[in-house]
């Protein structure tokens, strides 16, 4: 079930060439969207990006720029940089069942935020349901200036491992 649209290539090591990285907001372990059991991210409805497993109980900002979500529920975290790259991150929408409980945030819903800053705390135990990992979806919005976006399948530690790499467009 790949798009051959699909921007998103998975590698087991990051081409060193590929500058422009997105450190992991998270310690989790990246699968494909597939991996995920929310039946919205593994259709493909929600866009191709990766399903990220979550290890860790703290989300942090992996760039500098604005971090904004729309309700204390986690769904449609999203942060922009200055050069109008825009990352987005959905935990499962029975989350939302859970009317914030289970999640500590450390910002406001519309905030400048730093790389590296904590976010989030969310209650794994509490928000996970039995049978099933606890994760959430992460993807990068559609910008013309990107021509493709890499990532690793495996393990990320947060604000230490890349999780993606972009090739931009050639001018």
């Amino acid at each position: 079930m790949f798009s051959p649209f699909s921007l998103l290539h998975w590698h087991t090591s990051l081409d060193p060439q590929l500058k422009l990285r997105i450190r992991s907001p998270v310690d989790a372990f990246s699968h494909h969207r597939i991996a995920s059991h929310d039946v919205l991210i593994s259709s493909g409805l929600q866009g191709d990006g990766l399903w990220l497993e979550l290890r860790g109980t703290t989300l942090y900002s992996p760039f500098s720029g604005v971090f904004s979500r729309k309700n204390q529920t986690g769904q449609s975290i999203q942060f922009s940089h200055s050069s109008g790259l825009k990352l987005v991150l959905d935990f499962p929408l029975y989350c939302q069942d859970k009317h914030g409980v289970g999640f500590h945030w450390l910002v406001n819903e519309q905030t400048n935020v730093q790389a590296g800053q904590q976010l989030l705390h969310y209650d794994k135990a509490l928000l996970s349901q039995p049978g099933q990992s606890f994760g959430l979806f992460l993807r990068i919005a559609p910008h013309p200036k990107i021509h493709s976006i890499h990532c690793r399948a495996g393990y990320h530690q947060a604000l230490q491992d890349d999780l993606l790499a972009i090739q931009l467009v050639s001018a």
